[in-house]
């Protein structure tokens, strides 16, 4: 089986702002949101787990499965350019 989840809320996610690869933790309610689903997934074996090498995106891997993420630039958001200003 493969889960494809994405990253718990930031700050910009929260104000609209588009992040790219701004390097943005989650906040709390991120945070929050990353725990709620390790308890939902609680019964899932994880075997592998990749990430985006974004900080939010490694946070929320990281929480829900238990283990250190396999880091793939390949899942890395595109290159926002002066929109992430």
């Amino acid at each position: 089986m493969t889960y494809v989840i994405r990253h718990g809320q930031t700050d910009f996610n929260k104000e609209g702002k588009m992040q790219g690869r701004k390097v943005l933790p989650l906040n709390e309610k991120g945070l929050l949101q990353a725990n709620v689903l390790n308890e939902k997934l609680q019964d899932v074996e994880f075997h592998y787990v990749f990430s985006s090498p974004q900080k939010r995106s490694i946070q929320t891997a990281e929480i829900i499965s238990g283990f250190k993420s396999n880091i793939d630039d390949r899942l890395d958001v595109f290159n926002l350019g002066e929109a992430e200003d």
